[in-house]
């Protein structure tokens, strides 16, 4: 069983690690891969370049050395849909269980995806908790149990306009990235 988180990590931090390292525990995934997208269909321009965005993925797998980086999205440069992305993995890995974790605000507008009907034909959905966020079970999406990591990239990046400590949010490898942009 192997598990790929999907998100823009723009930038990557603490609630995006620890919710991945739970999940990985959790559902007792051999392989937890984060999947950082390109240029993310249902989001504004991205603070940070995608080679800014993978070499923080990189300094964040040092330290959470139990997960991985697929970087088949990030690499096209192009849109990223979730669905190419998943049958791509299902033709990789025929005789895996996939699952592709997200976080509750992604899943609440999951009708505007790409053919989002069928990301369950490829993958069991897994949606982190997030304040605020519906859950209504089924039989395609997985509720994790995770506990709630209240930090959020939109939280680091107004920390950054406001010159203010970003200290427990992120690695500390991060933080000195970021301190030398």
């Amino acid at each position: 069983m192997i598990g790929f988180f999907g998100g823009s990590f723009d930038p990557i931090h603490f609630g995006h690690l620890k919710n991945a390292t739970t999940i990985k525990k959790e559902l007792n995934l051999s392989e937890l891969f984060l999947m950082p997208c390109a240029t993310p269909v249902h989001k504004s321009k991205l603070r940070f370049s995608a080679k800014q965005r993978l070499d923080m993925l990189r300094l964040a797998v040092q330290e959470f050395s139990e997960l991985s980086i697929d970087t088949r999205e990030i690499d096209k440069q192009s849109p990223s849909y979730t669905i190419d992305s998943l049958k791509q993995i299902h033709t990789e890995h025929p005789n895996d269980k996939i699952f592709f974790i997200m976080g509750a605000d992604s899943f609440d507008n999951i009708t505007s995806w790409k053919k989002y009907q069928q990301l369950s034909d490829y993958a069991t959905l897994v949606v982190l908790p997030r304040i605020g966020s519906k859950q209504t079970n089924n039989k395609d999406v997985y509720f994790s149990k995770a506990p709630l990591v209240n930090i959020s990239s939109t939280q680091i990046r107004s920390k950054i306009d406001a010159q203010q400590s970003l200290s427990g949010l992120l690695p500390e490898s991060i933080i000195h990235y970021l301190q030398h942009l």
